[in-house]
């Protein structure tokens, strides 16, 4: 296979993988450059399985492969094998993407199909020819990777035993029907659709200072090279839908220019925000723009160094 580094990735989980010829069918409107079935090795697949490569009009490829297994989000068994621990640091799962992800998108709410039926999934990867460094020769485009990954996962959730279009690098689990609206949308018309790479978490502090605290956090932004948000705040003491409004609405601001430390912002109540740069407290390890309330109890610094220490919160 040349050598190739991948840009986005997302995939289509299914109850059991579908056929490369089935995917071809699906795919006969895209320009199919050529194909090829899986190398040898108990792990080749962690790279690539049987696979498809679509020219993306001389800007790059996409990779299309199928693996008959389900996806591999064990942080021990990636870590026992290393073939495997050496795919996920190449990115071949995605660059932006841990062994968990899975689980925690799912802990997150998902109401879609029964994903216990998961057997095997289609990966849908974008990729740059690699400079003498390893290093793609260009940068890619992640606004236009990731609606291509989105395109062409609409066409193969159509197909039998397709289950659900997950996003790996944005813990981020959506249906066809959430794809196909977007799909609907007028070339240009509406915002960019991160609400389909990304994820909103809530997710219960343990208590300190007296107080129980609650995180809401947006997961996936570093797909597009900006940092995630994150927000802090009493249990009681604000709106929770207004808070994810305001981490949404500053997603979307930062496509069009950087949020600075200690910028302000007032969310749907019109309760007033401020920002500052942070790691984030829970997993994936990632830099966040963390928002804290003006009105309201907020954690102290030591409080918050304690809740970002390993293992301390949980999704």
């Amino acid at each position: 296979m040349e050598t190739l580094s991948f840009t986005q990735c997302a995939a289509i989980l299914f109850e059991s993988a579908p056929k490369l010829e089935e995917i071809m069918r699906a795919l006969a409107s895209w320009p199919i450059a050529g194909q090829r079935e899986q190398g040898p090795g108990e792990y080749e697949w962690a790279i690539c399985g049987p696979r498809l490569a679509i020219d993306l009009r001389g800007e790059g490829w996409a990779i299309v492969d199928v693996v008959d297994r389900p996806w591999p989000d064990d942080a021990e068994a990636a870590e026992k094998a290393p073939a495997l621990a050496a795919a996920w640091r190449t990115g071949a799962f995605g660059p932006f993407t841990t062994p968990g992800a899975l689980a925690r998108a799912i802990d997150q709410g998902w109401q879609g199909a029964d994903l216990t039926r998961h057997a095997g999934f289609v990966r849908i990867r974008t990729a740059l020819a690699a400079g003498k460094d390893k290093e793609p020769a260009r940068p890619g485009r992640p606004i236009y990777d990731l609606m291509t990954v989105t395109e062409l996962a609409t066409a193969l959730l159509r197909l039998e035993g397709a289950l659900a279009f997950f996003v790996p690098g944005g813990e981020a689990l959506r249906t066809r029907e959430q794809l196909e609206a977007v799909g609907r949308r007028k070339a240009g018309v509406g915002p960019t659709p991160i609400e389909l790479w990304t994820n909103v978490r809530g997710i219960a502090l343990p208590p300190e200072d007296g107080s129980n605290w609650l995180l809401l956090d947006v997961v996936g932004m570093n797909q597009l090279g900006l940092p995630d948000q994150e927000a802090i705040f009493a249990d009681g003491k604000e709106d929770p839908d207004a808070v994810e409004a305001m981490l949404r609405n500053a997603c979307q601001h930062l496509l069009s220019g950087p949020i600075a430390p200690d910028s302000t912002s007032d969310d749907g109540r019109g309760r007033r925000w401020r920002a500052s740069a942070a790691r984030g407290i829970v997993a994936p390890p990632r830099p966040v723009l963390r928002w804290l309330p003006e009105e309201s109890p907020r954690p102290a610094e030591a409080t918050l160094a304690k809740l970002a220490e390993p293992s301390s919160a949980t999704a």
